[in-house]
């Protein structure tokens, strides 16, 4: 496989990510919190939630649903208020009740830090909530893809193929001096090229290909129908869950379709690898670079990207080719 130069180097890189750094720093602040309190208490099993005034329950760390345990569950819990408003609780072991004043001077020392972390919670939970819109969002919108290609492959393009064979038999017919034979041969040819029409606008719309024969394929495909630059498919054979290959074929679509259309670029890599717990799909053109990352495709890619819990990165320094690279997760 050709050999690109290190786009990095030039230190053009626009870094796209789902956690922000901020948001990361505030998770693992939170945490910190708990590990803290449970060194304090001497209980390594402690446990903190965070009080949620719009759901009226409790979160953890993460901002997802925490349950606090029923009585007869062999754990305890301690919840803490500031000025009669809920807080957060403590889920630990039950001899510690044998030690109220402990349990009094840990949550008071600790008060502060835990509202810090309850708003820290409260945050997670609101980008947890806009992350599961945004999946909900991108989901509707494959299904809707795979119904119209399927509407359009059995249903206009088929009746467009049955026609075409209709009026093949009816030329044979005809005499050889018939005018009307060349009339339909003419319509004959017509049809045919609607029909090779729609079959490309069927594709893209959503690939059956990409279902039938999983993303290896569907890749390969593509870059067999693209006539300039020339396309290189590297991607391992095995499936994924749909989501993910659907998710990394029309990462790799855009950016060959930026490539072709505004890179001027003579070759295309796409290259596909499954990591330990993601898929990593990198396409490197040798095109003009400069792509702009605030551009109505990009941006279309990082959100179907990060609404799968994904990262996306795109390294365009002008005059030296376009590199996407995308990380999507194989499993929750």
């Amino acid at each position: 496989m050709t050999k690109f130069a290190d786009l990095s180097a030039s230190g053009l890189v626009t870094d796209y990510a789902l956690g922000s750094t901020d948001a990361e720093h505030e998770r693992l602040s939170s945490e910190r919190v708990e590990r803290g309190i449970a060194r304090a208490l001497d209980d390594p099993s402690l446990e903190l939630a965070y009080w949620m005034s719009a759901r009226r329950g409790y979160v953890d760390s993460a901002g997802r649903p925490f349950e606090l345990p029923p009585a007869d569950s062999g754990r305890a819990v301690t919840e803490l208020a500031d000025e009669g408003r809920p807080v957060a609780a403590f889920v630990h072991d039950p001899t510690l009740l044998e030690e109220p004043a402990l349990l009094e001077a840990v949550s008071a020392a600790a008060r502060m830090s835990l509202e810090n972390a309850r708003l820290h919670a409260e945050l997670q939970a609101q980008l947890l909530k806009v992350r599961e819109s945004r999946t909900r969002i991108v989901t509707a919108a494959d299904e809707e893809r795979e119904r119209i290609e399927r509407d359009l492959h059995d249903g206009a393009q088929q009746r467009l193929v049955a026609l075409a064979l209709d009026l093949r038999m009816a030329e044979r017919e005809l005499g050889a001096g018939d005018g009307t034979k060349a009339v339909l041969h003419a319509a004959v040819a017509s049809l045919q090229d609607a029909v090779e029409e729609l079959r490309e606008l069927a594709h893209g719309v959503y690939p059956a290909l990409l279902t039938q024969s999983g993303l290896r394929a569907a890749l390969e495909d593509l870059a067999a129908r693209t006539a300039s630059p020339h396309v290189v498919v590297d991607a391992p054979a095995e499936r994924f869950s749909p989501d993910v290959e659907a998710t990394a074929y029309f990462v790799a679509c855009e950016a060959l379709a930026n490539a072709v259309k505004h890179a001027g670029a003579r070759l295309v890599e796409i290259t596909v690898a499954a990591e330990e717990r993601c898929l990593l799909v990198t396409v490197l053109d040798d095109g003009e670079g400069g792509a702009d990352p605030e551009g109505a495709g990009m941006r279309g890619l990082v959100d179907r990207v990060e609404a799968r819990g994904g990262r996306l990165w795109l390294e365009s320094p002008g005059g030296g080719g376009t590199r996407v690279t995308a990380e999507i997760p194989c499993a929750s």
